[in-house]
């Protein structure tokens, strides 16, 4: 065997070892080799000598205006045997929107770049845009200009860029979250109430918090995009409302402001739709909406500061809602009333649903389906509990008052995705009817009180669901024609404006069409 501690018997002296006298020999002949390749080194001046440039264009797609964008790259190589010496200008010279780096150093104007022969460098490219005062987006151009012994190449810069809307913080911080008072002010900065409406003109960029106040009311309209910077929400505080009604043809959309194609379903890109609780018969309503890679879909709560946090007296309503790729939850709520008709919530990397504490619930064809992808998941897509825990961290339970849930899809990667957590300690009235569940639990007793409409651990038959459409593929799967008949009158359309009208629904949020 092999002695462990002598591996090799004719290593190398270390260095420390060397004397004094032969340590500077070697330094002084490394120098002297290093100085020798650089004298050595030859650039061509042949007209015929080019660059391999790893792309032609360069696109910004789409950048706000004032808003600078991301940082993009490309690399210019040097394919001769020989170096080369390089002139790289920005045309657009300082007037230009575009801002370029060259392996680390910014300017306009670069003079006899050295490339070696087979070396490359990195050129990085950035662009802010001014503002332009109109609602349609605007395209500017550029170009970079590389000229190696008279040979002209050149590089495109391409920026989509759009006016916006802008919401900036100018309050909270600390220990409070940084906000802007987005209706609840009047022109002097002092509180009132307010019906402020967002017109589809221009997109809205929110940064921080965009706080509803107390007793005021935003309304946005058909088509608006509302988009949010990283870490950012918005907040309708108690006794405050949002009426945020699409149309079938022009949804209302809340997304991340990260627009490269990369980040299109990237979870996490901002924190959360934060509804506080109201008086009875001033719903929040959200009709026609898609809600997308928040942390939190949407949040609703009773305040937490009031004592006893009692059930909200309003509702939140959600129809013809898709929520999809939270990295927490879809719908996180807390001693609130939900109405919801044609919902689909989708890959989250917690809960699609949670219902806590107290409320007053009607879900009718929702498709809840948990194919989460980017790490492990081990809650299930659906929970239904009366207990919380307030802000004390006491546990607190609360009565459930009369409840449906009706012609849904409980589905996803996990064994269990349906799950019930009920305190007998306060009453509780709820029932689940033609009802699909992939589940390892108890779906029997009150709660299911017609056990030929509870269907479990069936495939639906999604058309895709590794990539996320929940579209039932065909007339023969499962889902197809298993929910209650007629449809409700409010769910004669599907969430795709779909006729349901065979008299017999399918479950979930989509009727099968050929």
């Amino acid at each position: 065997m092999i002695d462990p501690g002598v591996r090799n018997r004719r290593s190398f002296p270390s260095l420390r070892a060397l004397p004094t006298a032969r340590i500077a020999l070697c330094a002084a002949l490394l120098a002297g080799l290093f100085a020798s390749c650089r004298k050595d080194e030859r650039f061509t001046d042949s007209p015929s000598a080019s660059l391999v440039l790893n792309a032609d264009t360069v696109l910004f797609d789409t950048i706000f205006t004032t808003v600078g964008s991301v940082t993009k790259r490309f690399t210019v190589r040097n394919p001769n045997s020989e170096g080369v010496r390089v002139d790289i200008t920005l045309a657009g010279g300082s007037p230009s929107p575009f801002r370029i780096n060259v392996d680390g150093a910014s300017g306009l104007t670069f003079h006899d770049v050295e490339i070696p022969a087979g070396d490359s460098l990195y050129i990085f490219v950035e662009a802010t845009l001014d503002a332009n005062n109109t609602t349609n987006p605007m395209v500017i151009e550029d170009h970079i200009l590389f000229h190696t012994n008279g040979n002209e190449q050149r590089v495109l810069l391409v920026a989509w860029g759009q006016d916006a809307h802008f919401f900036r913080p100018d309050r909270g911080g600390g220990s409070f979250p940084a906000y802007s008072i987005i209706a609840g002010l009047d022109d002097s900065g002092n509180p009132t109430c307010e019906t402020v409406q967002w017109p589809n003109d221009k997109p809205y960029v929110i940064y921080g918090y965009g706080v509803v106040d107390s007793c005021s009311t935003l309304i946005i309209d058909p088509g608006v995009t509302v988009y949010f910077h990283g870490g950012s929400g918005l907040w309708v505080y108690r006794d405050g409302r949002i009426l945020a009604q699409g149309t079938p043809d022009q949804h209302i959309t809340f997304r991340g402001d990260r627009r490269e194609a990369m980040y299109a379903d990237l979870p996490g890109q901002w924190d959360r739709i934060w509804v506080n609780d109201g008086q009875a018969g001033q719903d929040n309503v959200f009709e026609h909406v898609d809600i997308r890679n928040a942390l939190v879909g949407i949040q609703p709560q009773s305040w937490v500061l009031v004592p006893g946090q009692p059930t909200s007296a309003n509702t939140l309503v959600l129809d013809n809602v898709s929520i999809r790729n939270c990295s927490a939850a879809g719908i996180l709520s807390e001693n609130y009333r939900i109405r919801s008709t044609n919902l689909l919530v989708a890959n989250c990397g917690q809960f699609c649903v949670a219902l806590t504490g107290g409320g007053q619930y009607q879900f009718d064809h929702c498709t809840l389906a948990n194919f989460w992808g980017y790490d492990i998941r081990q809650d299930p897509s659906f929970i239904l509990t009366n207990a919380f825990t307030d802000i004390g961290g006491s546990t607190q339970v609360r009565d459930i008052a009369t409840s449906t849930f009706r012609n849904g899809i409980i589905e996803g990667n996990l064994t269990n995705e349906f799950q019930l957590a009920i305190n007998t300690n306060a009453s509780t009235d709820f029932t689940f009817d033609h009802f699909l569940f992939r589940t390892d639990q108890a779906t029997t007793g009150v709660h299911f009180p017609d056990q030929g409409s509870i269907y479990r651990n069936q495939a639906p038959g999604f058309r895709d669901a590794n990539n996320g459409d929940y579209h039932l593929a065909g007339p023969t799967v499962y889902a197809v024609n298993k929910g209650s008949s007629p449809p409700a009158p409010n769910a004669t359309f599907d969430l795709d404006n779909v006729l349901r009208s065979d008299g017999q629904p399918d479950l979930g949020c989509y009727e099968f069409t050929e």
